[in-house]
């Protein structure tokens, strides 16, 4: 938990740092998200963040992700059903960064069982992978098939939650992740990851814009001490 609680103080600070100077524009804003998923899914997914942390490989770094990201997708899948024969063989391509060769199984998986929203879900975060986290058409058709089929899936709206992370609408993510833990979706040990992560989210938010606010104070307050008589 300390490391979890170093991490949104960290988080709080940079994006602080960021308003005041006024370097928050999109493309910060992106590289600030992927660090945060980075620890996301380094420290909280999996739950060590008291592990001491190295400097690590950046395809060391890709298969921690989406380990994880998978991890965290199997949490919210229906346990012990028939698309597991195509998900955990598509899973291990995935893990080795063959998403091409994830998604092709899962395509066999959906010719048998079309209306798999599972099925449909894997390929949605195959091709989000893919796509370093960014939400390509493909990916938002399959989440969406996945929802139409199963309105009660956790999957669909946090990947679409995090792509929205990913791509710099932070605001867009936490709406999709609060909804998620107030609304009507399946049960299961997911809600105890997604909760801290929609509660970190808020209060970096939350510091983003104390110190955007700061920011705008500033200069009337100089201008006044300016004025003032001496």
């Amino acid at each position: 938990m300390i490391g979890w609680a170093i991490m949104i103080a960290l988080a709080l600070m940079v994006f602080a740092g960021l308003w005041l100077v006024g370097g928050m524009t999109r493309p910060v804003f992106q590289l600030v998200a992927a660090a945060i998923l980075l620890a996301f899914a380094g420290y909280q997914w999996q739950g060590r963040p008291s592990l001491p942390g190295a400097p690590g490989q950046p395809e060391e770094a890709r298969e921690e992700v989406t380990a994880s990201l998978i991890d965290m997708r199997s949490l919210m899948d229906r346990n012990f059903t028939p698309a597991k024969r195509y998900i955990l063989p598509s899973d291990g391509y995935a893990r080795r960064g063959d998403y091409e060769g994830a998604v092709q199984i899962l395509r066999g998986g959906l010719k048998t069982d079309p209306r798999n929203a599972d099925l449909w879900t894997a390929v949605g975060l195959d091709l989000m992978m893919a796509s370093d986290g960014k939400l390509p058409p493909a990916a938002k058709l399959a989440f969406e098939r996945a929802r139409a089929l199963d309105p009660r899936h956790p999957g669909p709206v946090y990947f679409t939650g995090l792509a929205a992370l990913r791509d710099g609408n932070p605001e867009d993510a936490l709406i999709l992740w609060s909804s998620l833990l107030s609304g009507d979706y399946r049960a299961g040990e997911w809600r105890e990851k997604v909760r801290p992560q929609a509660e970190a989210l808020a209060q970096m938010l939350s510091g983003a814009m104390a110190a955007q606010q700061a920011v705008q104070q500033a200069p009337s307050q100089s201008g006044t001490a300016a004025d003032s008589p001496r």
